[in-house]
């Protein structure tokens, strides 16, 4: 659904959970049809309301702004110049202080008019100034995503530059499982549950950034990882290459290195250069993603590194269990002579999905098992699937 405002100029597209979502909170929060139809009515004016005062702020300051409703909320996606970083600050403060000042404006409304509790101009002024005040309150705490964390994310990059942003996804962290532990206290599970996963989500945030440098917010720099990106996609290796090293080069250290060297990483591999590939992933010592790791796990094997190998499958089995990393692993124990952990290693991959399973076991690399009779028990199991 796309609805095009002639004089903001603003379009805003609703996703159909959005209004099963604020439907579901009417019923709970009334226990009846015209409740729950009103209660969606407060729903999607106060989040439209919110999104709105990022949005045609965002406009104001040059940007181009697009509004979605999606299934908790509103998010406002902005493109366009780059902003310093007291305009973002105004962006995002703005969107709260519209809310509050619908439950400003509901509340004055409510001492205008008088009536019965129970009329349906009252009632949905009343929830309406209820949520906007509450919605308000809660946005603004000191807790990533919310508007409160990007505020505060905001001001200690100002202060501190990138250590900054690192320290406010720390606070973060703690403030959201702090919250969590008291809404279980209170017996309140849903919000309790809601920032215990925002918690861990803060927790990665966190960890990720610690190897956050200057030189990854650098545009330049970002907009040739771009570049060297749809190169690569487009098979133009060569000048994907010369772009990544380029990107190493100048960050020395940080995300955009890393992703440089995983790029460049998997060029080589791709061209059979397997050796230069695993020294340039080998050289980071961790900060890899799990492509990466996998990707570095594939070249150790590649390379002869087997104990290597065999101990980064590990942690990529533990972390995300698939056949890929237990393959790996399975030939790494077979080719040092280790029976039963290669043929274990081989099950877990035969019960994670490992295709053509049949003919991988046929490899010369497990030829060391075939006189076990566990192993001769993989082979039977493989030849009766279909």
């Amino acid at each position: 659904m796309n609805l095009f405002s002639r004089f903001l100029c603003i379009p805003v597209h609703i996703q159909p959970i959005f209004w099963l979502l604020a439907a579901l909170i009417g019923w709970l929060n009334s226990g009846t049809v015209g409740g729950t139809l009103i209660w969606s009515g407060v729903v999607f004016l106060s989040v439209l309301i919110h999104e709105y005062g990022h949005a045609l702020t965002a406009v104001a300051f040059g940007q181009t702004a697009r509004i979605e409703l999606v299934a908790l909320g509103g998010v406002t996606q902005r493109s366009g110049v780059k902003l310093s970083l007291w305009k973002e600050f105004i962006i995002v403060l703005n969107g709260p202080v519209a809310g509050f000042l619908l439950f400003i404006t509901a509340s004055f409304l409510l001492s205008l008019f008088k009536g019965p509790p129970n009329h349906l101009g009252i009632y949905a002024l009343k929830i309406t100034a209820m949520a906007n005040f509450f919605w308000t309150m809660v946005n603004l705490l000191p807790v990533y995503p919310l508007d409160g964390g990007r505020l505060l994310s905001i001001v200690m990059e100002g202060i501190f530059g990138v250590r900054g942003i690192k320290i406010a996804l720390f606070v973060s962290m703690l403030f959201s499982a702090i919250c969590s532990v008291g809404f279980f206290m209170v017996r309140q599970v849903f919000a309790a549950a809601l920032f215990l996963m925002i918690t861990f989500e803060n927790y990665r945030s966190w960890k990720n950034s610690l190897s956050l440098t200057a030189q990854d917010q650098d545009e330049e720099l970002q907009t040739l990882l771009k570049k060297a990106k749809q190169e690569a996609a487009l098979s133009k290796f060569e000048e994907a290459v010369r772009e990544f090293k380029k990107i190493r080069e100048l960050s020395q250290k940080g995300i955009l290195y890393t992703t440089a060297t995983e790029h460049l990483a998997a060029i080589w591999s791709q061209q059979g250069k397997f050796k230069e590939a695993y020294e340039a992933l080998n050289e980071l010592k961790g900060g890899l993603s799990q492509d990466g790791s996998f990707l570095l796990q594939q070249l150790a094997y590649r390379v002869g590194e087997l104990r290597h190998a065999i101990n980064l499958g590990n942690q990529l089995y533990q972390d995300e269990p698939g056949f890929e990393s237990a393959l790996i692993n399975a030939l790494c124990h077979s080719l040092l002579g280790e029976v039963r952990p290669a043929i274990g290693w081989l099950n877990c991959a035969i019960q994670d999905g490992l295709p053509s399973a049949k003919q991988i076991l046929k490899k010369k690399e497990f030829d060391i098992l075939r006189d076990d009779t566990l192993f001769q028990e993989l082979v039977k199991k493989a030849d009766s699937s279909p």
